[in-house]
């Protein structure tokens, strides 16, 4: 695992994660504001996933993917140790 490479990300997503939360403090997020959720959360969870998919990778080569790669990546939400289940339902 590269460390950097997790601690870069899970880094990122905690700058965002904080913003967001000082947003909604302060009264800037509104009942209409559904897009503006799903953007911020979207970019924050676009972090968490780069940093799982991307944790056997060293800086480079993340500079070296092509756009698509990158974004198949940031965009796949990882399945960290195979099914969630609680009770008795299963999840993903």
């Amino acid at each position: 695992m590269q460390v950097s490479t997790v601690q870069f990300e899970l880094s990122e997503a905690l700058v965002h994660l904080r913003d967001f939360v000082a947003e909604i403090r302060g009264g800037k997020l509104h009942v209409d504001d559904e897009p503006e959720l799903a953007v911020q959360l979207g970019h924050i969870l676009d972090h968490i996933s780069l940093a799982w998919n991307c944790k056997d990778m060293a800086v480079e080569e993340i500079g070296a993917l092509s756009q698509s790669e990158f974004e198949r990546l940031s965009n796949t939400v990882p399945n960290f140790l195979g099914q969630r289940v609680i009770g008795e339902f299963a999840l993903g």
